[in-house]
Order: structure tokens, then C-alpha cells, then sequence
């Protein structure tokens, strides 16, 4: 559709994500303001086209960093690298035509939020010296968006700033982590309160690693497109609502509609949607610090949500999705969101949020509420110390603006007794019980 190729430079085809598909690779550009420009590719099936990428930056080595899942998935998708190496050296006997192709070191980092600790930073760095990287070296993340994150920030460390390339895997890592020159590890059992901003060299995306995705990864990328449609309203709902809409996998599935598929067009229109959102807006916000900081949307309760259940355990985009019906709760009981908008905005959410229940038992109120009194945006809008801060909502698309960084602070009992309303055990309930 044209607003696909007015905001991307070019429309994703229909058959994007089938099996025997290859769309050769596109240009997007990544504008951060002023901050950076970041030249981005996009195809499915194009391993040739991305080894070619990372060659043309002409690095003397490069630093794979991958995770477990990713390695045991697509673990010789860097491969003929090496192997082209191996046969230049096999051929000439010695290592002077060979100096060409860089060599290719690789680190392994294990799944999901775990990676992102300062043990594995430190892991990282002893590496990336002990294996003699240089200035000249390139640094690849090829994984999800916790991977992308920790990878991210080595980059922005090492020498105070090595060339890096991101060639994500998961839906959420190609629509939004992409889209942010955030980088960032957790910390004393907070979420992100480590980091820096930092723009990679290039962004190369292939589409075809959607096709590997579990079901909690693909959602927790569609989580982090319901956070747009609240906040942007328009084609941003329609095509999140088309998506997940009953009607629409019953006639292409023959379900019941409670299993989950989307088509490969969907798919596309997904993640087209997904890159606008965000770099519409960082065109004017690089660092996320004003408009920008409408993505935090959800962000308060879902980081505590995911901490207090354990690093891995409820997807961040899902997470963020619970985090939006903490918050337009409190928005109605503050008034600003009316009850009829709250149920559409709720709606919304719902459509995603029923296919995947948050696990049992759930973490007690008080443990995820301790958590989210310690929030890195914390301090922002300057609260008391019975108040706790998100973006708020007066209807889908019509954000509540403030000059404290568009973050809005309210009282967290309203937190509590939304946990409380959703389940989360209250250790005063269970106090009072064992009394009587």
C-alpha cells in the first residue's frame, strides 16, 4: 500500500513469509533525529545478502554473539564464512590471502533476560580481548531483543565504540528493538537501569526467522504492536485488530479461532506497521525522552511483572500488554479515561491477552508492586513515595501529555488493587487467613 512505501521506501509483498519465498533486500533508513542515521535492510531468505553486508564493512574480525536458542536453531547461518576462510587458506598455504575474510569468533549467551547481567557484560569483554579484537572489529548481535540489548551496550563500551551490526531473529526484535538506539542490562533485580543510546552500523533483517518462532515469542511481538494501537489509534488498531480477529483465522483456518495463525500478508503488514510507529515519532525524539517516551507505555507494571515472575517466563511484548490494563485502570479511576473508552482500550488488549494467561501461581501483589516502586524512569516526575509513574491514556490515541516526559504519577495502591483484581495473591489476605 502506498503508506507502506511513503514510510519505508518500499511495500512488503504478500508472500513475505512463506517457506519457499526469497524477497531480496530492501533499503530502509533509521532516522534518529539528528542523533544518527542508520542504513537498514529488509528481505526473507537473504543469508547471502547479509554475509555480503557484514564483508563489505571490511573488519578484520567479527564478534558473533548469539544465544543458546538461536545457535541451536540457526547456528551455521554464519558458517560459510568460515568456510570461505578455510578454503582460501587450504588453497594458498599460508594466511596473506586470506587476510580478506575476517575471522569469525563466536559467543554464546544464554536466552531471554538472562543474558542481559553484568556477569555476561564482563563475560563479554574478557572475550573480546582475550580473542584479540581490534578497532577494526565488527560486532554482530544475532538474536532477540535481550540479546540485541546487552550485545548493544559491549558495543558502545568496547574501545568507547565498536562498529556493530544487528541481524535480529524474533518479530519483536525486527519491529521495536530495531527501532531505539537504547542498549541496556538489569541490575540488582531491576529491569534496564544499566545502559547507554548507541547506533549500530547497520540493521539487516530476515523475515524468514519468524518462520522458527514459538508461539510466547511471536506474541510477545504482537504485544508490543497492541502498546501502538493504544497509543496511535487508526491503521495502527485496524491491522492489530484484523490480525488477531476471530473471523479472519476462522475462514482462513477452519478453527475454532482460539488456535493462533497469521498469514503471511498479515505478517507483513505487521511489521511495517511496527517500524512506522516507532520511527515516526523518534524522527523528532532520538533518545526517547519526550515524545519517545509514549513507548514506556505499560512499561511500569510489565518490567515488575516479568521480574517478580522469574527472566524468561512471561514475554516482554505480553508483559507490556498486562502492563497497558494496569494502566487504563488507574486512568479510569483517576477519571481521565471514561469507563466506555477503558472497555475499548481493554478490548483491544484482550484480543491477544486471552490466547495467553499469565502462569500460575502468580507472584504475590506486594512482590510485583516492590518491584515496580523501582522502576528505572523512576524520579522523573518526581513522586511521593505512595505514587508510581507510567503514560497514561484519556482513549486509544489521545495520549495525556505532561511536561514530565509525557509520564503521568499517580498513587500506587491503584497498581495494588489492580494486581489484586487480576489475581495476584495479597499476603495481607493470607495473613488474615492464617489469624483466623
Amino acid at each position: 500500500t502506498s503508506w507502506l512505501k511513503r514510510c519505508l521506501g518500499f511495500s512488503l509483498p504478500h508472500t513475505a513469509f512463506q517457506d519457499s519465498s526469497h524477497m531480496p533486500m530492501e533499503p530502509i533508513s533509521f532516522v534518529f533525529a539528528d542523533r544518527a542515521t542508520v542504513p537498514g535492510w529488509l528481505g526473507v531468505d537473504v543469508q547471502d545478502e547479509i554475509l555480503q553486508h557484514l564483508l563489505d564493512v571490511k573488519p578484520d574480525r567479527i564478534l558473533l554473539i548469539t544465544d543458546e536458542t538461536v545457535d541451536s536453531l540457526h547456528g551455521d547461518y554464519f558458517s560459510a564464512l568460515l568456510k570461505a576462510r578455510g578454503d582460501i587458506l587450504g588453497e594458498t598455504g599460508h594466511s596473506e590471502a586470506a587476510s580478506e575474510t575476517p575471522l569469525v569468533d563466536k559467543f554464546i549467551l544464554p536466552c531471554g533476560d538472562t543474558c542481559k547481567s553484568w556477569a555476561n557484560l564482563t563475560a563479554l569483554m574478557e572475550w573480546a580481548f582475550r580473542v584479540g579484537a581490534t578497532k577494526r572489529s565488527l560486532v554482530v548481535a544475532f538474536g532477540g531483543g535481550a540479546l540485541m540489548n546487552v550485545t548493544g551496550l559491549f558495543a558502545s563500551m568496547l574501545y568507547r565504540g565498536s562498529k556493530l551490526v544487528y541481524v535480529p531473529t524474533t518479530l519483536l526484535a525486527m519491529h521495536d528493538v530495531t527501532t531505539s538506539l537504547k542498549t541496556s542490562i538489569c541490575f540488582d533485580g531491576r529491569k534496564n537501569n544499566i545502559g547507554t543510546f548507541y547506533a549500530p552500523l547497520k540493521i539487516l533483517i530476515d523475515a524468514a526467522f519468524c518462520r522458527t518462532l514459538p508461539r510466547g515469542e511471536l506474541f510477545s511481538g504482537i504485544g508490543e504492536l497492541a502498546k501502538n494501537a493504544a497509543l496511535l489509534g487508526g491503521k495502527h488498531a485496524e491491522g492489530f485488530c484484523e490480525a488477531l480477529s476471530r473471523d479472519r483465522i476462522n475462514s482462513q483456518h477452519g478453527g475454532s479461532g482460539e488456535e493462533f495463525a497469521i498469514d503471511d500478508s498479515m505478517l507483513s503488514t505487521l511489521l511495517a506497521l511496527g517500524i512506522e510507529a516507532k520511527m515516526t515519532v523518534l524522527l523528532n525524539d532520538a533518545y526517547e525522552k519526550t515524545s519517545g517516551m509514549i513507548f514506556e507505555y505499560g512499561h511500569t507494571v510489565s518490567h515488575a511483572i516479568e521480574k517478580a515472575y522469574g527472566d524468561g517466563i512471561v514475554p516482554h511484548g505480553l508483559g507490556v500488554t498486562y502492563g497497558m490494563i494496569s494502566s487504563s485502570y488507574a486512568a479510569e479511576k483517576l477519571g481521565i479515561m471514561s469507563g466506555k473508552d477503558r472497555e475499548e482500550h481493554d478490548k483491544l488488549c484482550w484480543l491477544l491477552l486471552r490466547r495467553w494467561p499469565l502462569p500460575e501461581p502468580k507472584p504475590s501483589a506486594e512482590t510485583v508492586l516492590s518491584i515496580a516502586m523501582r522502576d528505572s524512569k523512576r524520579g522523573l516526575t518526581g513522586e511521593a513515595d505512595d505514587e508510581i509513574s507510567d503514560v497514561l491514556l484519556r482513549s486509544m490515541g489521545d495520549i495525556v501529555q505532561t511536561p514530565t516526559n509525557n509520564l503521568s504519577k499517580f498513587p500506587c495502591s491503584l497498581v495494588y488493587e489492580w494486581l489484586v483484581d487480576m489475581g495476584f495473591p495479597s499476603q495481607e489476605d493470607s495473613a488474615e487467613g492464617k489469624v483466623q
